[in-house]
Formats: C-alpha cells, structure tokens, sequence
C-alpha cells in the first residue's frame, strides 16, 4: 500500500496476530510515523484485506477515539472507484485502533515517482482525472482529505480493468487527528510540502480548497519532478510555502504546453478564493491545457 515516512518497526504485532476477533495478520506492507499497514485474513468472510494499525500516541487521547469513530461512520459510506474502500474499523484488545480496507494491487504515485522521475502532461491525465472524482465524491459528504500527497495515491496495477486508474488513502484521517496536528513535521507526516498556507499560519477554517491546493502541488511535483518547495528545516520550509517563491513551472518543465503552468499556479494559489472552486474543475482545465 505505500510507505508513509520513514519505516517504524518497533512493537508492532506479529504475524499471526488477530485483531478484532476476526482479522489475522499476514504480513507487513509498510510502517511509518503514522502506523502500519498489514495484510491480513478476514477470518469471517474468507478473503484477504489492509489493515491499517494507528500509531498508539495518535490514539490515545480520548477525543482523537471520539473523532475516529465519529468519521469513520462517514468514511464507510463513502463508495467510488477513486477512493479506497473502507470495510470496517475497530479496536485491539489492548486499544488501538485500526482500519480495514480493501486490499490493492499496484503502487503509490510516490513510489512511481520515486522510480521513473517526472511524468508526461498527457500520461498524467487520467490520474488527475481519477483524483479530482475521488475528491469531488467526498467533498460532497463533506469529508476533506486533509493530507493529500503522492504517497497516498494508489495507482492500481490493472488499470484498464478498473473502473478508475488510481485510489485515494488515507480519507479523513486528519480530522480523526485534528488538522492542527499535522503541522508537526517530523512527528508525524514528514514534510508540510503539500499543506495548503492556511493550514500553516491557522488563518481561517480549512475546507475542501486545502486538497485543491495539494491537487496543484502533486501536479507540480509530477511535472517537473521535484515539490514547488524543498528544504530540510522544518520552520523554513513552512514559511516559504507562505511567503516564498518557487521555481516556476514553465522553466524546470519548458516542453509543457504553455497554459499547463497557468493551471497548476491557478490550484496553488495562496489565496483560498483564487484557486479553482472544486477539483473537477481543476481537473478539465487541465485536461483542457494539455489539449
């Protein structure tokens, strides 16, 4: 399913290891800051599934439990091609909770990204056009992402089969987290590359537009092969995202079709109310750009 962050080993259950009655643990897939994914056994149904385990310090504040299991209510009803499909949730015995999803057969963006550098406009299409769905689809139930990044774009393996080429992870766990929380580089996510600057400087009440922004800096980053904005320091990164300039587009990518950069420095814009006013939107623009 993808690494997060830096690979976590430590006290994570063994192989072998029931959860919840029901789900026995396979394997591990990845470990990061923010937990571990496993596959494991639906014992029950007699088929095999993700198991996302959240880290115990995430989890054990009481109002983090309240929130998780407030939204995961949401989060099950939630049901489109483009966006994982989440089969249950639920406690261990010694309380940590965790998260069953359908389990997948690809590679994120990141590892993609990671393994072959930067993508053609046109190969980039149906990616795009797959993300904006998944997000366009939550954010009519209200739910934001909040933590949208290559690494949680599943790009499925048979591609041509499905109904839409990539899923979308990870849905809703910043609210579960509170969206304060994730500006806590190097805690948790790693880097702040991707957060919109209202969520930096805690200016205004984060909506959908957060995950447009992120939208527009996955667009840049698969473009050009590098984030709009780099830098190992925490508290500088963080003000460059909200005061700083970023190499642009058209120079580090200077084959792209010339209204391609209009479109993604359109989706990041610092200003909430300058970027495009759902995902869809975003996404015909830039298929419109590519032409």
């Amino acid at each position: 399913m993808g690494a997060e962050a830096d690979p976590s080993r430590q006290s994570l259950p063994p192989a072998g290891t029931v959860m919840g009655g029901r789900y026995r643990l396979t394997r591990l897939i990845a470990a990061g800051g923010m937990g571990a994914v496993f596959e494991a056994e639906d014992e029950e149904a007699g088929r095999q599934v993700a198991l996302k385990l959240l880290h115990p310090e995430l989890t054990s504040e009481r109002d983090v439990r309240r929130r998780f299991r407030r939204e995961s209510s949401v989060l099950l009803a939630l049901d489109h091609p483009s966006i994982v499909r989440l089969l249950d949730v639920g406690a261990s015995d010694d309380e940590l909770l965790f998260s069953v999803m359908e389990l997948l057969d690809g590679e994120t963006l990141y590892e993609r990204l990671e393994a072959s550098g930067a993508m053609s406009a046109r190969a980039l299409l149906p990616i795009v056009d797959g993300m904006a769905e998944g997000l366009a689809a939550a954010h009519e139930h209200g739910v934001i992402h909040g933590d949208l990044k290559p690494a949680n774009v599943f790009l499925l393996r048979d591609a041509a089969e499905a109904a839409s080429p990539v899923k979308l992870l990870d849905f809703g766990l910043s609210k579960v987290l509170g969206l304060e929380r994730l500006t806590r580089t190097g805690e948790l996510i790693g880097t702040p590359a991707y957060m919109a600057p209202e969520l930096l400087t805690g200016k205004g009440e984060p909506d959908a537009r957060i995950d447009t922004y992120a939208l527009g800096v996955i667009l840049y980053q698969c473009l050009s092969g590098r984030v709009p904005f780099e830098g190992k320091v925490p508290g500088k990164l963080m003000m460059d995202i909200v005061m700083g300039d970023h190499p642009p587009l058209a120079e580090l990518a200077p084959a792209l079709p010339p209204d391609v950069p209009l479109v993604v420095s359109q989706a990041m814009s610092r200003q909430p109310t300058r970027r495009f006013g759902s995902a869809i939107a975003l996404a015909r623009a830039f298929r419109a750009a590519v032409g």
